[in-house]
């Protein structure tokens, strides 16, 4: 014997096939659509102030660092509410449907410190809701300048500001209300990923006219590990060097204070040949004509150390004097290499002591450089 159903569940079903068949009538809803839109003024806005709900959905953003310029793919998701477009869900047993959005008014905002590539695709449609909300979506193509703050290169994060008003229609005849969108599908391919996004609302005041403008700023950050381990190897390598330098005989120390400034500038010049225009100087470029300058700084100081010590005049009396009160605090015993037959001990007395001090004075101004820039 077949299960008896309840008449209610009947009905129920059948309310349900009937409401989904009709919704699918896509012939009858155009009709209905049609209709609706016939007596639509498109070019009148839907009241005298109306509100813009915008959110900003990113989908692709990287800086070009030989034109200091970012680009950004993103959605501009634009909603408002329009009593003109409302119908009976009831009677048309559908709640919502797809109309090209050129038949329907457009909300005039735009971006306004960018070139747009594309600005908005009007042939799109606009989702429209039984209750009059309309859902519709720019399609973003925006290249806005940047100054590059590469103070943290090769690991910097730069910030992309673009923004969004009305160029026509003061804050009293529309304004716009920025929605965040938490989760934006991200398209990473290149050599920056996004790290988050912010927005800010704010008024701008143009000839007596208070305007809404909308700001989004992009984080985004450089990805370039390759970079960080050259720069590293390389700053590396010519501290080292210097650092050799500095425990040689003076005479010693031309060859490799020359390699160490050799290797700091070939960096500086594979630095400047990529052109980038930037708002601050990287700390590892500092660090690269820091390196560079101590040096040639080293080399000078080993040359006139080599040159008082060739010295073969009589030394003053007041430089006995001195190296004699001073060679009871330190070991002023020359070095093998700066003594010959007819050089004086005095002077050579006198270069290992001047060598003394400019190595003191050599290590504290790496010592400063490292405190102030670093």
């Amino acid at each position: 014997m077949a299960p008896r159903v309840h008449p209610a569940l009947l009905l129920l079903l059948f309310c349900v096939s009937n409401a989904r068949s009709e919704c699918d009538n896509t012939t009858l809803l155009s009709l209905q659509i049609d209709a609706l839109l016939a007596v639509y003024d498109r070019e009148t806005p839907p009241a005298a102030r109306h509100q813009i709900n915008a959110s900003m959905d990113v989908r692709h953003a990287t800086i070009n660092e030989i034109d200091s310029t970012a680009r950004m793919l993103a959605d501009l998701k634009l909603s408002w509410n329009d009593p003109r477009l409302s119908w009976n869900a009831t009677e048309w047993d559908c709640s919502g449907w797809m109309v090209p959005a050129e038949r329907l008014w457009l909300p005039d905002v735009v971006v306004m410190n960018a070139a747009a590539t594309s600005a908005g695709d009007v042939s799109l449609r606009a989702r429209l809701d039984s209750d009059g909300t309309v859902l519709w979506i720019k399609r973003l193509d925006l290249t806005a300048p940047v100054q590059l703050q590469l103070r943290d290169w090769p690991r910097d994060v730069q910030d992309v500001t673009f923004k969004f008003g009305s160029r026509m229609h003061s804050v009293q005849e529309l304004d716009i209300v920025v929605i965040d969108v938490k989760n934006s599908l991200v398209f990473e391919a290149g050599a920056w990923e996004m790290l988050s996004m912010s927005s800010e609302s704010t008024l701008w005041n143009r000839e007596g006219m208070d305007l809404r403008v909308v700001t989004w700023t992009v984080h985004v950050r450089r990805r370039a590990p390759a970079h960080a381990l050259a720069t590293g190897v390389v700053l590396i390598a010519a501290l080292i060097m210097l650092a050799g330098a500095t425990a040689l005989p003076p005479l010693q120390r031309p060859p490799l204070a020359a390699a160490a400034a050799l290797l700091t500038v070939v960096w500086l010049v594979w630095w400047g040949s990529r052109g980038m225009a930037a708002g601050s100087c990287p700390a590892a470029a500092v660090a690269m004509c820091s390196a560079c300058v101590l040096a040639a700084l080293l080399g000078a100081c080993a040359a006139l150390v080599g040159r008082v010590a060739s010295c073969t005049t009589a030394p003053p009396r007041l430089l006995r004097a001195l190296l004699s009160r001073v060679s009871g605090l330190c070991d002023l015993t020359p070095h093998s290499d700066t003594l010959s037959s007819e050089q004086s001990a005095a002077w050579a007395a006198s270069a290992r002591l001047l060598d003394r001090t400019l190595l003191v004075l050599f290590h504290l101004t790496g010592f400063i450089i490292a405190v102030v820039y670093f």
